[in-house]
């Protein structure tokens, strides 16, 4: 018998570096898991000091000048994070490859090519993706 070659899923409107994108794109924002850790500790982090900065009547201008501090404090070189992966010097280095909005590419399922929902991708966001995603 023969072996059934499944086809890359590279052209799918849900593909991302080799991930899957359907499942969010379904629901947005239902799936927490699949946000980066680094970037959920953050908002908890700006969350809490917001809501002291209000306790203390804080204006949102000095609450803002704080939490620039602490986010380079925070993230300083590199993220608390063992997959980082700096997108050289487009961000100064601070920004991580893996992420697409505020997903991590490697907490999605991963893609298992051409599939039953694969969706050929519009051609004017296809231009320039195989750069971006490899």
């Amino acid at each position: 018998m023969s072996r059934i070659l499944v086809l890359p899923g590279t052209g799918c409107r849900y593909w991302t570096a080799g991930f899957c994108l359907y499942p969010e794109a379904l629901n947005p924002g239902l799936e927490q898991g699949f946000r980066c850790l680094v970037l959920r500790k953050l908002e908890d982090s700006l969350d809490a000091l917001i809501d002291r900065g209000e306790k203390q009547n804080l204006s949102l201008e000095n609450t803002g000048r704080i939490w620039l501090q602490r986010l380079v404090r925070d993230l300083g070189e590199t993220w608390d994070c063992p997959d980082f992966m700096p997108v050289g010097d487009e961000f100064g280095g601070m920004w991580c490859a893996r992420l697409e909005g505020d997903l991590c590419h490697l907490r999605l399922p991963p893609c298992p090519g051409r599939c039953r929902r694969y969706a050929a991708m519009p051609p004017e966001r296809d231009e320039g993706r195989e750069e971006r995603d490899e």
